[in-house]
């Protein structure tokens, strides 16, 4: 099934479980309230959206693809971390935790997904 989706529906697919592991996260690693937990979980990513698109704007013809990645996930990582801690108030180190540990996870499951979106022979396992 996860193989016959389009790019736009695997990324509607990617998109519902990035929230429910950013959620989760949340929810495990600051203990928050379901009403924190779906902030967090919504509103940091849109956040990380503006970052992506100011340095897909500017920066994208000056760095190569290897670099700009670099310099994305740091500021991935300093975002997450700062809007956890600052806007959300919660302990620095459980924020630097969060922002290690979600895009991680956020990692395996976009594998996951190109795995089986590539793999024909996946259909019995969805």
């Amino acid at each position: 099934m996860i193989h016959s989706l389009s790019s736009f529906g695997l990324s509607v697919v990617y998109t519902i479980g990035h929230i429910f592991i950013a959620w989760l996260c949340a929810t495990l690693i600051f203990d928050a309230s379901f009403l924190m937990a779906s902030a967090d979980a919504t509103v940091e990513p849109i956040i990380n959206g503006f970052w992506f698109y100011l340095l897909h704007k500017y920066a994208n013809t000056k760095l190569r693809p290897a670099t700009l990645a670099i310099v994305y996930t740091i500021g991935h990582f300093f975002i997450a971390t700062l809007w956890s801690f600052t806007i959300l108030g919660f302990e620095f180190q459980l924020a630097a935790l969060d922002a290690i540990l979600e895009p991680l996870l956020n990692g395996f499951w976009f594998y996951a997904l190109m795995f089986l979106s590539n793999n024909k022979k996946s259909e019995g396992y969805c």
